[in-house]
């Protein structure tokens, strides 16, 4: 069974400080337009979405530069608990050797700067996580730069709920679009005989 663990564009919480998205009617068959036309509003940063280096990063990859690889293959999604992320919870809690990993924590879960570095050094290609963003507060610059600093790639946003600790396979790959630092995700989990 496919698991899709993105949040709707147009209903998912809006980080403070961020446009709302706003999804528009421009032709409707019931007004006996030729087709149903739509437009869509919204920060790149809204609902599942993908961080490029650019975000943070003064001469960092767009999203439309950053490889694909990261964002399909093998992951594993693991449980924590509410709060800091920091670098003794890395080092108890991650499995060794993961290249994607998926956190789980209530959506109120974050990284410090140090817990950041410490996942960054492990050679892991994606960070995902349940919260709108991998960072909190005054720190949140620093947070974001120890991983696309080393172009990691990072998806926020992630629903998490559903998901059972464990490996998958993720398909999350972002909307190329050229020059952004950011780009809406689909993310999908899946078993490996879901795709066979």
């Amino acid at each position: 069974m496919l698991l899709d663990i993105s949040a709707d564009i147009t209903r998912a919480a809006v980080y403070p400080g961020d446009p709302a998205p706003c999804l528009s009617r421009v032709q409707r068959l019931e007004d006996g337009d030729f087709c149903n036309l739509s437009t869509l509003f919204c920060c790149l940063h809204n609902g599942t979405h993908a961080d490029a280096p650019l975000h943070f990063v003064a001469e960092g990859k767009t999203i439309d530069q950053m490889p694909l690889r990261p964002f399909i293959g093998f992951c594993h999604v693991i449980s924590v608990p509410e709060g800091v992320i920091d670098e003794r919870v890395v080092r108890a809690r991650f499995p060794a050797g993961c290249k994607r990993l998926l956190v789980k924590g209530g959506g109120r879960a974050y990284f410090s700067p140090e817990g950041a570095r410490a996942l960054a050094e492990t050679g892991v290609l994606l960070v995902g996580i349940d919260a709108a963003s991998v960072g909190a507060g005054d720190t949140q610059s620093e947070t974001h730069r120890a991983f696309l600093t080393r172009e990691i790639a990072l998806l926020e946003g992630l629903r998490l709920e559903p998901a059972a600790e464990g490996e998958y396979i993720l398909l999350a790959q972002p909307l190329r679009i050229g020059g952004a630092e950011a780009a809406p995700v689909r993310a999908v989990l899946a078993a490996e005989e879901d795709l066979r």
